[in-house]
């Protein structure tokens, strides 16, 4: 629908003898003479006028935004919300640091464009890097690392920078993480604790290096992981770069480093990507082809009561088409980042576990077989089976038709969970 204006036109009347309203005579009167003589005589500004006025005016109207951009660059304080964050995949791991006054700003440089084509798959978890990337990262091996998961060490540090991460009992019902590093550098990564032989066994196919603060000495080869870390040739950093922190009390307060951890391999002929088996991977699925949200609640000791505080939950997060972990309850927070741990794919594993009868409580988990396997990713979930067929090999998981499964690209979380003694539920699908 068209609107019609009622505004009225306002008419100024010319003046006979200088053909200028007498409201621009007033005016003219007050202006410099070598611009008005014209206007008196024509009613209007010569062309090289016109000219000069536009660059003098110019002239005045950049000088003032070039010194409201000055205070405003140099003296505005910086605020959370103008921080950009960009993809990692694209940005060299070191930051220059430029004091500006009494403040830090953080320039990044550019690793490689956004449109380079990404051809190169991680055999780890299937992610996708360009030629440039891939290059810079087979200089590296894969780090193994185990990481404590007693409740005094939570919220632990850069779970959410590892590529793989396995989680499994140690002692008296506590669980125990260990990360596969690779992709992500990270300068501290912990807490940090001992070996145990199962973890031994998985982290095998990686053949990487191995950081651990202590181990468990048995005489019994099932359990000896002291002995059969030098038995198997893992390449072992131990504790090498570790520090203490003041703010946690023992054994809950040992870090370490990727980077000092890369350092000392290069030295020590240890760099370089091993030979190593990847998995079938896939692109994730369209959202219209993804499930419904999803949640699976792990108990791993029945037959222990933990109040709850070793129960692992996933949740399906629609938006990032990726699981969210709760750890006792609670959110798991990534310390370095304060964001809640999470995994692309999520496998839940069923194994057998047996008691060694010692006097340190320790067990015995099979690893080299084939058991129940629960895998979730795109809000689905698909009841198969893994199978590990020797100590160097890793597990492959299977669909109910005996049929390799293709996994999302992207972390990787394994969970053991005992057969006869633990328990693990889907409560919402």
């Amino acid at each position: 629908m068209e609107c019609m204006s009622t505004a009225k036109t306002k008419v100024i009347t010319l003046d006979q003898e200088t053909n200028v309203s007498p409201k621009i005579e007033s005016e003219v009167k007050q202006a410099p003479t070598t611009l008005i003589e014209p206007l008196k005589k024509k009613g209007e500004l010569k062309p090289w006028q016109k000219i000069t006025l536009s660059i003098l005016v110019g002239t005045i109207l950049l000088g003032a935004l070039a010194v409201s951009m000055y205070f405003y660059i140099f003296t505005k304080p910086i605020s959370p919300s103008e921080i950009i964050t960009i993809n990692r995949d694209y940005l060299e791991q070191d930051l220059q640091i430029i004091n500006w006054s009494d403040k830090v700003k953080f320039i990044t440089t550019a690793l490689t464009t956004p449109d380079l084509p990404r051809t190169e798959q991680s055999p780890l978890n299937g992610l996708l890097f360009t030629k440039t990337e891939i290059e810079k990262l087979e200089k590296n091996r894969p780090i193994a690392i185990m990481i404590n998961n007693h409740y005094h060490a939570r919220p632990q540090s850069a779970l959410n920078s590892a590529d793989i991460v396995y989680e499994s009992l140690a002692e008296s019902g506590i669980t125990r993480y260990m990360g596969i590093f690779w992709s992500q550098g990270t300068s501290k990564v912990g807490p940090v604790r001992s070996a145990r032989q199962y973890f031994l066994e998985w982290l095998s196919p990686y053949d990487p290096l191995y950081i651990h603060d202590g181990c468990a000495s048995s005489s019994d080869p099932r359990t000896n992981a002291c002995g059969n870390i030098y038995s198997y040739g893992i390449k072992d950093l131990r504790t090498h770069g570790y520090w203490r922190v003041t703010d946690r009390v023992a054994p809950h307060n040992e870090y370490n480093s990727t980077v000092t951890a890369w350092d000392y391999a290069s030295k020590n002929g240890w760099g370089g990507f091993p030979e190593i088996d990847t998995l079938q991977f896939k692109r994730d699925a369209e959202p219209n082809a993804r499930g419904s949200r999803t949640k699976v609640k792990v108990r791993f000791r029945q037959d222990l009561p933990n109040n709850g505080l070793y129960d692992s939950e996933w949740s399906y997060d629609v938006k990032s088409n990726s699981y969210l972990h709760k750890i006792g309850g609670q959110a798991d927070l990534d310390l370095e980042t304060g964001k809640q741990v999470s995994a692309k794919v999520v496998v839940i594993q069923e194994v057998i576990m047996q008691s060694s009868g010692d006097a340190y409580g320790r067990i015995i988990i099979t690893t080299i077989g084939e058991g129940k396997a629960v895998v979730l990713q795109d809000g689905k979930v698909t009841i198969g089976k893994w199978k590990k067929t020797s100590r160097t090999e890793r597990e492959r998981y299977y669909d109910s038709t005996g049929k390799e499964l293709l996994l999302n690209r992207g972390r990787l979380w394994i969970t053991a969970v005992p057969k006869d003694q633990g328990k693990f539920d889907i409560i919402e699908q």
